[in-house]
Formats: C-alpha cells, sequence, structure tokens
C-alpha cells in the first residue's frame, strides 16, 4: 500500500512540475509580447518628440538636399534656425524616461542619450563657419542604429529614427 501512495505521488509530483513548467514558458512570452508592445510605443513616443521640434531641422536637411542648395546669407539663416531645432531636440531627448524594456533597456537609454549627445553636435556643428556637421550626422546614424537593435532585441522589426522623424 505504501508503494502505491509513493508512487501515486510521485506520479502527482512529475504532473505538478511539467504543468509550472508550461506556466513559466507561457509568462515568458506574454512577458516578451507585453515588452515588445511597450518598445514599439516608447519608440512612437520618441519620434513623436522629435517631429514636434525638429521642423526647422528638417527644413534645412530638405534645402540643403534640394536641387539648388541654398548659399550665402539665405543658408546662414535656416542654418541658425536648423542649430536652434537641433538644440531644442538633444534637451527634449535629455529629459526622456525610458521605461523598463526588459533586458534592453539599459540598450534604449544608451540610444537615447546617443541621440540626444548628436543633435546637441548637430546644433554645434551648424553655429561653426563653415558649417560642418559630418561627425554629427554619422554620431545621429550610429545611435539610430542602437535604436534599431534594441527593437529589433525585443522581438520587433528594426526601424531607423532619422527615416522616421524627416519631414
Amino acid at each position: 500500500m505504501k508503494k502505491w501512495l509513493v508512487a501515486l505521488f510521485s506520479l502527482a509530483l512529475v504532473f505538478g512540475l511539467a504543468a509550472c513548467g508550461n506556466d513559466a514558458k507561457d509568462e515568458k512570452e506574454t512577458e516578451k509580447k507585453d515588452v515588445s508592445a511597450d518598445a514599439m510605443s516608447f519608440y512612437m513616443d520618441l519620434v513623436a518628440k522629435i517631429n514636434d521640434n525638429d521642423a526647422d531641422y528638417d527644413a534645412y536637411q530638405a534645402a540643403i538636399g534640394g536641387d539648388t542648395p541654398p548659399t550665402g546669407a539665405e543658408l546662414t539663416a535656416l542654418a541658425t534656425k536648423a542649430s536652434a531645432s537641433a538644440d531644442k531636440v538633444s534637451q527634449v531627448l535629455a529629459d526622456v524616461k525610458v521605461p523598463n524594456l526588459g533586458d534592453e533597456t539599459d540598450a534604449f537609454k544608451t540610444a537615447v542619450k546617443d541621440l540626444s549627445d548628436a543633435y546637441s553636435a548637430e546644433a554645434k556643428g551648424l553655429k561653426a563657419t563653415p558649417i560642418d556637421t559630418k561627425s554629427a550626422d554619422e554620431a545621429m546614424q550610429k545611435a539610430s542604429d542602437a535604436l534599431g537593435k534594441a527593437l529589433k532585441d525585443t522581438g520587433l522589426a528594426p526601424s531607423n529614427i532619422m527615416n522616421d522623424t524627416a519631414a
């Protein structure tokens, strides 16, 4: 009789552990889905914050990329406005609070800080004579790539914030 009770309890324990293992797996999948949704929401909010403050910067980028780029006083005026716009974006990004995004929280924090620093460098480069934003442009792309990787690592498609915020 005792052998049967031990066997029955052992069998119950095996089924109980198997059920717990599946619950833990399901819980982890649900947590990953929640992190993905939170990461997408955070990213879209970040894009909106940049777009709310970079109109003059976008106008400058469009003008210098046009068929007949501005020169002289027109270029200086556009660059001055773009510099102020880039400074504002840098400040807004510096104030961003990254929510808990699981294992990728630190990656998002670093990428947002790097993007803020890149916008600050862009603002300084636009004030320089002659205008020099090459290293700032490279820093922006690097930060954008880091954000894209963090998105991918949370289970989302990678994105390029420079494209997503362009006018």
